[in-house]
């Protein structure tokens, strides 16, 4: 029989690889090392805003500008969520300290969400918005209120159309200080452009009414078209009447302050564009109280009465509200 061969493979013990990477000890090395180290150490000494802890930033966020705010939360997803979180706190803080005249100026109208249940149905009827004119015939310059977004209460259509027409004020600045003339609309013609426009200041003050941040903004800008139509009508040679008493300094710092001096009323609603031309501080739902020196604030702002008023006329068969 033949014999069985062991050969010499199957007495080998296996191999133990012990490779590595070969130590580099060249003086070139040690330096980029020396470099790489001292470049890292740097880096972790600066102050990012993203190390900073949530409630360091919402402190620091509240003393900036609406605006500022916003652009703040683009920058990345974090600052997005963290100013999205805490909108409400960062937008009153800013209202409180920055806009508390115009907050009171511009107020917000009321959610038909927050209105009681049993009002609702009112507020909605047929017979009801047969008779409410001012929807049944809206501004070419502002879009009415949707009726099952918002109470349509007097007072708080009224506090709609001054949020639209604040925006739409802003938006013809540029042609208001260089006196190229506004676009005239036909009457019976509705062209696309201003379609787009009305229809993007309603959506701006829907974004208001669930945000104060977006609140505060939107008083932000009326301030900048404050400034700017008082600068333009102190050149005003033609306009005489009682401008608003403004320096640069107040102009400069970002506050509504200056607003509380005494100056002309501006109640007067600007139906057309082209009042815009001699507005210079619209101000509604204020006027001044001489005995007292100082301004009241609140003179058309009724919700509780109107909304009253509406649900009693609802309530009495034949009477028009």
């Amino acid at each position: 029989m033949p014999r069985h061969v062991t050969s010499n493979s199957d007495n080998e013990e296996p191999l133990d690889d012990k490779t590595a990477a070969l130590q580099l000890h060249s003086k070139r090395t040690e330096r980029q090392k020396k470099q790489q180290a001292k470049r890292n150490r740097k880096r972790d000494a600066i102050i990012s805003l993203t190390k900073l802890p949530t409630e360091l930033l919402i402190e620091t966020l509240i003393y900036l500008r609406p605006g500022d705010v916003l652009s703040f939360s683009s920058a990345c997803r974090r600052f997005r969520s963290l100013v999205d979180a805490n909108a409400n706190v960062i937008g009153n803080a800013i209202i409180q300290q920055r806009y508390p005249l115009l907050a009171q100026c511009l107020v917000l109208p009321k959610l038909l969400a927050d209105i009681e249940p049993s009002a609702r149905p009112l507020l909605l009827s047929e017979r009801r918005q047969e008779f409410l004119g001012i929807q049944r015939r809206p501004y070419q310059h502002l879009q009415p209120p949707d009726k099952h977004f918002i109470c349509t209460c007097l007072s708080c259509i009224l506090a709609w159309n001054n949020l639209c027409v604040v925006l739409d004020f802003a938006h013809w600045q540029t042609h208001l200080d260089t006196g190229e003339p506004l676009p005239i609309i036909k009457r019976g013609t509705a062209p696309e452009w201003n379609i787009t426009l009305v229809r993007r200041n309603a959506d701006f003050v829907q974004s208001a009414l669930q945000s104060p941040l977006w609140h505060a903004r939107i008083l932000e800008i009326h301030l900048g078209s404050t400034i700017r139509a008082i600068r333009r009508q102190g050149k005003n040679k033609g306009n005489q009447r009682k401008h608003v008493d403004m320096t640069e300094d107040d102009a400069a710092r970002g506050t509504d302050t200056f607003l509380s001096k005494p100056g002309p009323l501006s109640l007067e609603f600007p139906y057309l564009r082209d009042e815009y031309h001699m507005l210079e501080a619209y101000l509604p739902n204020r006027y001044w109280k001489k005995s007292e020196e100082r301004w009241i604030y609140g003179t058309a702002v009724h919700h509780d009465r109107d909304l009253a008023y509406v649900i009693r006329c609802e309530n009495s068969i034949g009477i028009k509200c």
